[in-house]
């Protein structure tokens, strides 16, 4: 039977999967055909390349050739060389051995995908944007160290503080190339504002990106900012009071009352964070029309080093409610009045056309933004994905992991950047099957933490996690994965999650937050669901290396394609969890 595929794309990626009723004998992989759609109607076909090989043919360092001559040993593949606005489609055709060559089963070739645009989405006024900020990896390895010999640096802990520094160059290609669609939607969004006349309100935790203060700085006193003063811990010689007046944030908040921008100081920290990062831009009328928000910091390394989303909502009903609440911050100055927290305590319930949104703020009382997630976690049916900074043990992961336990049959996948103490070792809580030696069972991982690898073989030295968290003396920045999305059922009845909130007891009971719960949107669904996917597979990959390294399994880590078939069964097994979810 022909192969069947599923594709997904959003603002920057295409994930596709493939699978086959049986083995194919004599497959070793598969060819992947992309056509891409020009503006001017022209298709321009290609063929995806594979940057594993055979042993036989010495692959090199950083080598890669088509699919055709090193077929994917794989049932999935996120595609991240195409772009916003590529529209593509993709073929996928098993490579049988013919003697000593291979060549294509065209009879077993599945049909094109259906043309797929990416963008950020437009289903209901939803559209979601992502960076690249997948820091651990072997792009950025290749990077830092063409960077310490071009600087001639000693080492490449010197080189990632090389590439921090740079990070503000605005026209930096690694800048413009990490940031993606983040950093473009951004900053469209503040020169629409500035061009048609527009007022934005802001309510931000952190603000030292460049561009981004000097976008905000254009718009002079059309722009109004609730302005945190970032992440302050006490010093043991001074009181919390004392130290509420240091402030993260004082050059921007400098800059941005010099150009005349209203700022509204809102010094919480230490004891609570003003974590919000949304924005709410007004029409000449002064009526809300859209509202962003999503985990990004307005700064360099929010851009750049983290994995983060934002979340663009054009309509008046959704934009209103954070407008009110910016006004709300605003009136509460560096206080947490009761009508503030009253207020967080309720869902703010939006109809979106088909989809709807119930809107969430804190501090709030009793945890209701808690129970909120929960419930929606809880009523999972098919698969629940998800990306985590710093949820704590007692938010919302651990309903994900009791709910896994209770539900074999349920689909979960995550990464988590710091996993809690209890979960790191959790080998129960979810169940990810990963294809491993034939000799050995499938590897049982819990939710993926990101980690870096050692080299090895020909391709895989990655930078390593210790190298980029400042608590274990990195110099990047404590964050790797700082998104906060949940997605649920995103075939079926799709609801999806996402803002600032970290979904931890913290977050609900001391800072300031927001999130979204968009139900209905199977759209926005299936872009945060082949984002997360994208990064759990990212992250999955190097758990596994990980794992093996720690063991010294020097055996398994060949980094070689398989020779013969036997290949294709192990992994058709090996993801067959997988395969139902995403080909269904």
């Amino acid at each position: 039977m022909p192969v069947k595929t599923n594709l997904l794309v959003n603002c920057d990626d295409a994930l596709l999967f493939w699978s086959v009723a049986a083995p194919v004998s004599d497959c070793l992989g598969f060819v992947i055909d992309r056509e891409r759609k020009l503006a001017d109607g022209t298709v321009k076909p290609d063929v995806l390349g594979n940057r594993m090989g055979f042993k036989g043919d010495k692959p090199k360092a950083g080598e890669h050739r088509s699919s055709e001559e090193w077929p994917f040993q794989r049932l999935w593949w996120t595609d991240h060389e195409v772009n916003l606005g590529d529209t593509v489609r993709y073929r996928v055709t098993p490579m049988v051995k013919d003697g000593n060559q291979l060549k294509r089963l065209a009879a077993e070739r599945s049909a094109w995908t259906p043309w797929a645009t990416l963008a950020g989405g437009t289903q209901d006024g939803y559209a979601a944007f992502f960076n690249r900020g997948l820091v651990i990896s072997q792009f950025m390895a290749r990077y830092l160290e063409r960077l310490r010999v071009a600087k001639g640096l000693a080492t490449r802990k010197e080189a990632l503080k090389a590439f921090k520094d740079s990070l503000g160059e605005h026209e930096l290609p690694i800048r413009k190339f990490l940031s993606g669609a983040l950093r473009t939607e951004m900053l469209a969004l503040l020169a629409d504002a500035k061009k048609h006349g527009k007022q934005v309100y802001g309510a931000l935790y952190e603000l030292a990106d460049d561009e981004l203060v000097k976008a905000l700085c254009a718009l002079g006193a059309n722009a109004n900012v609730v302005l945190a003063n970032g992440s302050i811990t006490k010093k043991k010689t001074e009181t919390t009071s004392e130290a509420r007046q240091r402030d993260e944030n004082e050059d921007a908040r400098n800059a941005l009352n010099a150009a005349g921008v209203a700022v509204h100081d809102r010094f919480i920290a230490p004891g609570a964070l003003g974590h919000n990062k949304f924005l709410v831009v007004r029409n000449k009328s002064g009526k809300p029309e859209s509202a962003w928000t999503g985990s990004t910091n307005w700064t360099s390394t929010g851009l750049c080093t983290q994995t983060n989303n934002g979340l663009l909502v054009t309509h008046r009903g959704f934009a209103q409610e954070y407008f009110d609440q910016w006004e709300r911050l605003r009136d509460a100055g560096s206080t947490f009045p009761k009508d503030l927290i009253d207020s967080n305590s309720a869902a703010k319930p939006v109809k979106t056309n088909k989809s709807s949104a119930e809107i969430w703020f804190s501090r709030t009382k009793g945890k209701v933004d808690l129970q909120a997630l929960d419930a929606a976690v809880s009523g999972a049916k098919d698969g629940v994905l998800f990306l985590m900074f710093q949820p704590g043990g007692s938010g919302v992961l651990k309903t994900i992991r009791d709910l896994a336990k209770a539900k074999p049959a349920l689909y979960v996948r995550g990464v988590v950047s710091t996993l809690p103490a209890d979960a790191a070792d959790d080998e129960s809580a979810v169940k990810v099957d990963v294809q491993a030696d034939v000799a050995k069972p499938p590897m049982t991982l819990d939710v993926v933490q990101p980690r870096g690898t050692n080299a090895f073989a020909n391709w895989a030295a990655t930078v390593a996690r210790k190298e980029f968290l400042t608590k274990q003396g990195g110099v990047i920045g404590f964050a790797i994965v700082h998104s906060k999305v949940i997605v649920i059922d995103p075939f079926t009845n799709p609801v999806v999650i996402t803002g600032s909130h970290n979904f931890s007891g913290n977050a609900s009971t001391a800072n300031d937050e927001n999130f979204a719960i968009v139900r209905g949107n199977k759209e926005l669904a299936a872009s945060y669901a082949a984002h997360i996917m994208g990064v759990y597979d990212h992250y999955r990959w190097r758990a596994l290396l990980g794992e093996r390294q720690d063991k010294k399994d020097a055996k398994s880590l060949t980094g070689y394609l398989a020779e013969t078939d036997a290949w294709m069964g192990r992994k058709l097994k090996s993801a067959a969890r997988e395969l139902k979810f995403w080909l269904n």
